[in-house]
């Protein structure tokens, strides 16, 4: 992938109404991995990539547990999370950039890609989702404290996550989000987020047939998707290969999922009995948050109010780019995670 532009108006969290029910650090059983096909995204990767077939996949977990993951490179481990709608793929600028020094590991989400799709709406609440993200870092990195960076959806349960336990975390990267509790403040007291916000209870109104026809996984192809390839910005083969991502038997509503276990409607929005993990929450862990000065899925104001989110953030706003930073400008995103990861003027070529 060249470069990855999304055009969709915002797809983030907002709030859950139910209070977590297990601690972070209860693990998630951990099981054998998974036989299934060779994942077509990894192969075209390693087409991309050229000699040495760097790119490697494999599952952690069985059943309504299973996430699949791709992975490069060796050294200390940089693990990405993406949103919604995609799956790994959208991290492979970012992935190239750093592997030659880095491990990088790129899953695909709860929901999304070659992961699980429960049907239970629980399985998407935010806390499951942080107390599965922490079993995956420790299998997938037993004993290391890891670099984390998340977009969108995954940018939100990233920075969460690191607030309710940072044991397992050096450094966190977010694109384009704010903190989950950041989230409930702008949609509970700003006016201006909840007309930004505006297509999330339109989410909430879909069912699970109506997010399982063809002509839906189209319409979400169409808008995210298709002016990308008219744009050239994606290649035939990368259209095919987020086309069928969305095609993906239960793909689209388990990503629907995610906002339908955490978003009540806004009139019942109460950041009081609702925050996680829990109100006034920081982390001490060095956090960088980049934003495209066009993104309008969140208020301006969310970047100076992540302030009081992380007791260490650098910000960085990318002129000419919206929501989808990463992929709309892959060239300052990657200069910005490699100065932040590696210090500054360091490179891994």
């Amino acid at each position: 992938m060249r470069r990855l532009g999304l055009i969709l108006a915002g797809s983030l969290i907002a709030t859950s109404a139910c209070a977590p029910t297990l601690p972070i650090n209860a693990e998630l059983p951990v099981q054998a991995e998974n036989p299934v096909s060779a994942d077509p995204a990894a192969e075209y990767a390693n087409a991309l990539a050229g000699p040495g077939a760097p790119y490697r996949e494999g599952y952690v977990g069985e059943g309504d547990n299973r996430i699949h993951y791709v992975e490069a490179g060796e050294g200390p481990t940089v693990l990405f999370v993406h949103g919604f709608p995609s799956f790994w793929y959208v991290w492979r600028d970012q992935m190239e950039a750093l592997r030659h020094c880095r491990r990088v590991i790129a899953i695909d989400a709860l929901g999304a890609g070659l992961s699980a799709k429960p049907k239970a709406e629980e399985a998407y609440r935010v806390e499951i989702l942080a107390r599965r993200l922490h079993t995956l870092i420790g299998e997938l990195a037993p004993g290391e404290k890891i670099m984390l960076v998340g977009h969108d959806w995954g940018g939100a349960l990233a920075w969460s996550y690191v607030q309710s336990d940072a044991s397992r975390v050096e450094r966190l990267a977010v694109f384009s989000a704010p903190s989950y509790n950041l989230l409930l403040d702008l949609l509970a007291n700003d006016p201006e987020q909840r007309a930004a916000s505006s297509y999330m209870p339109k989410l909430l109104e879909i069912d699970r047939q109506t997010a399982s026809t063809t002509a839906f996984a189209q319409s979400f192809f169409d808008l995210a998707y298709q002016r990308m390839l008219d744009t050239d910005v994606l290649d035939a083969r990368e259209g095919e290969l987020f086309k069928d991502a969305l095609h993906r038997e239960g793909a689209l509503y388990a990503g629907i999922q995610w906002y339908k276990a955490n978003i009540p409607a806004f009139d019942n929005l109460d950041p009081a009995s609702a925050y996680w993990p829990k109100a006034g929450t920081r982390t001490d862990v060095p956090v960088l948050l980049v934003r495209g000065a066009q993104d309008r899925t969140f208020v301006q104001r969310m970047e100076f109010d992540a302030l009081d989110e992380a007791t260490d953030l650098t910000t960085l706003t990318i002129d000419g780019v919206g929501h989808w930073t990463p992929f709309q400008e892959p060239f300052a995103s990657n200069e910005a995670l490699a100065e932040f990861i590696l210090g500054q003027g360091r490179t891994c070529r």
